[in-house]
Parts: structure tokens; C-alpha cells; sequence
């Protein structure tokens, strides 16, 4: 009796003695701090394993032990493939492993502040934004340009463009090009309120054409303080209903953003964004304006100005007229000014 109950005894002291072991190899994995005591933001890739995403941070010098983080995610069955989520992450001080690991699967991501602005084409924007975010350049593009997506917002993929307004925009480091999409139309919506259509209503034009329209003042001048005077303008020759002759159009037309001088040969291209051939607004934008610039449309200047040429001093502002006769002394001037500078295309 006293020797099996010895052998019971020394049974259970090493089951005890190997469940506290096993205990404190867990709390030591599991509890002990190994982020580093400064917070820093981390980037976790979609599709990245948990095998690289340990590398990662230990390279990134995120976690003082990768080897006990590795051991505590596959401990805990979290090593598998969806086993972290995505995202942009800040890492605070001192987390232990079993936090790390929860921060790294809640999803509870860091925000991103996305920044677009000055971009002519859409694949200017898809450049930009895929630079801020877990995206490649080619995904934005073809959810930009996506006719389904265009149909079923009322519209087609030129005009669609209008949707995209440059601005700051606070969004997850992960999301998917088609969620980005919706997110700018979103924004559109939110930004076209019911006070602004009535103002393009009184215009006699949409949203889309007010989005259209700030893209050719925005490509005419630089100068906000100018901008509604251009808007004014171009609304007095639709209201005529003269062509718009904007340069800018062919321009985007011809595909070539170097020219600085519009010739006769350049106004006979074959296109639906040449406003010298064709009346009325171009089918879509020829770049991204700035919410200023839409502003500047709905916020028209009333004058009777139907012609505007660069002014010779190059400094960005131009001469408006009245009359085609005015129009040709102030082009008369700008011509000379252009050849004094030696620029003839």
C-alpha cells in the first residue's frame, strides 16, 4: 500500500511538476512584453503569411523575439493562411505576444489618409492612391472605368469620372478597388447637396456637366481668383450656343500634354473632346478639378466676355473681350510674345 501510494504521489508531483512547466512556457510565450517601447505603425500586405509577417517585424525591428512570436502563433493555430488580417497598425509599446497577435487578427487597423489631387487622367489617380494603399495601379483603373459600375450609378464611364473629386479621404490600408469606388462615389453624393444641384440647376446644367465644365476652367488657369471669370465665359458661349473652342480639349484630344501652342492643324482632329468641330460640353472631363473649381463653375461671374486669350506677360491670368475684333489684337499680342520666346508648338 505505502509503495503504490509513493508511486502516486511521485506520478502526480511530475504531472504537477510538468503542468507548471508547461504553464509557465505559456505565460512565459504568451504574456511576456515583446514589442518594442516605442509605438510604431506597421504594414501588413493582403496575402502575406504569418511566416513572412514575422519576418517582417523582426526585420522592421517591431518585436524584440520573432522565434517566441512564431511559437505563440502556431501555438494558438493563428499561422495559417486569414490567420492575421491585413492593414496599416500601430503597434504599441510593450505588448506582450497573445496582444500582438490580437491586434494583428482584429482587423483594428490604422486608418490611412489618402491624398489625390492635380491628375489629368484616371490613370494618374489609380498611380497615386495605389501608392497609399494595399492596392496595385491596375485594379483601381479598371474599377474606375468598370461600364457596369458607371451604368449603374446613372451614367457612362466619361462622365462617371466627375465622381472622383480630389480631396483627403480617411480609409482602411486594405480596402478593394471596387469598396474605393464606391467610397468616392459616396463622397460625390455627399458633396453634391441639395443647396448645390439647385445652383446647377439654375445653370441649366447636371452635376456630371458642372464636373466637366470645372475641368476645362481648371485647365485654362491656375489663377483661382480668375477661374469664376473663365466659368462665366464659357457658360455665355453655351448659352449662345457658340462652340467652345478650348484649347485644352484638343489637347487632351491629341494625348500630348506638351504642346504649348495650339495650331490650325491641331483643331482637326477627329474627336468628341474637340470643342472647335463640336458644340456643347466635351462627353466627359479632361482632368480631375479640385472642389474649388467646381465651386468656381456654380459660382459663375455674370459678364458678357465670349473671347479669352493668355495674356503676353505669361503670368497665368488672360485678356477677356467682347467682340472677335477685341479677341484678335489681344491673340495679336500673345502670338508675337510666343514667338519672341521661340515657341512655336
Amino acid at each position: 500500500m505505502i509503495r503504490k501510494g509513493s508511486k502516486v504521489l511521485k506520478m502526480g508531483a511530475v504531472i504537477l511538476v510538468a503542468a507548471l512547466g508547461f504553464g509557465g512556457w505559456a505565460w512565459n510565450t504568451a504574456f511576456r512584453p515583446n514589442s518594442l517601447e516605442s509605438e510604431g505603425r506597421y504594414i501588413l500586405d493582403p496575402g502575406t503569411s504569418a511566416d513572412s509577417a514575422v519576418a517582417q517585424l523582426a526585420q522592421e525591428g517591431r518585436v524584440r523575439n520573432a522565434a517566441s512570436f512564431s511559437r505563440y502563433l502556431s501555438w494558438r493555430g493563428w499561422d495559417v493562411e486569414g490567420g492575421l488580417r491585413a492593414g496599416r497598425y500601430m503597434i504599441p509599446n510593450g505588448l506582450d505576444n497573445r496582444g500582438l497577435a490580437r491586434l494583428l487578427r482584429s482587423g483594428a487597423r490604422e486608418a490611412v489618409r489618402v491624398r489625390f489631387n492635380a491628375a489629368r487622367l484616371p490613370s494618374d489617380v489609380a498611380e497615386t492612391v495605389a501608392d497609399q494603399l494595399a492596392l496595385n495601379p491596375g485594379d483601381i483603373l479598371a474599377a474606375m472605368t468598370d461600364p457596369l459600375t458607371a451604368a449603374r450609378n446613372g451614367t457612362d464611364v466619361e462622365a462617371f469620372r466627375t465622381r472622383f473629386i480630389p480631396n483627403t479621404y480617411e480609409m482602411w490600408f486594405d480596402i478593394a478597388a471596387p469598396e474605393f469606388v464606391d467610397r468616392m462615389v459616396r463622397e460625390w453624393k455627399i458633396w453634391w447637396s441639395l443647396e448645390k444641384r439647385a445652383q446647377a440647376e439654375a445653370l441649366g446644367l447636371t452635376p456630371e456637366e458642372v464636373g466637366v465644365l470645372a475641368s476645362i476652367v481648371k485647365s485654362e488657369t491656375s489663377r483661382m481668383d480668375e477661374a469664376p471669370t473663365v466659368a462665366g465665359l464659357y457658360l455665355n458661349r453655351l448659352r449662345k450656343g457658340m462652340r467652345l473652342q478650348a484649347d485644352p480639349t484638343l489637347i487632351y484630344a491629341l494625348g500630348d500634354f506638351s504642346i504649348r501652342r495650339v495650331l490650325n492643324v491641331h483643331r482637326k482632329i477627329d474627336s468628341p473632346y474637340n470643342t472647335y468641330q463640336n458644340a456643347g460640353l466635351p462627353p466627359g472631363p479632361i482632368n480631375f478639378p479640385e472642389p474649388s473649381y467646381l465651386n468656381a463653375v456654380l459660382n459663375a461671374e455674370e459678364h458678357d466676355f465670349i473671347f479669352m486669350c493668355a495674356r503676353e506677360d505669361f503670368s497665368g491670368y488672360h485678356a477677356f473681350a467682347q467682340t472677335n475684333r477685341e479677341h484678335e489684337r489681344n491673340a495679336r499680342r500673345y502670338r508675337k510674345a510666343l514667338d519672341k520666346q521661340g515657341v512655336y508648338k
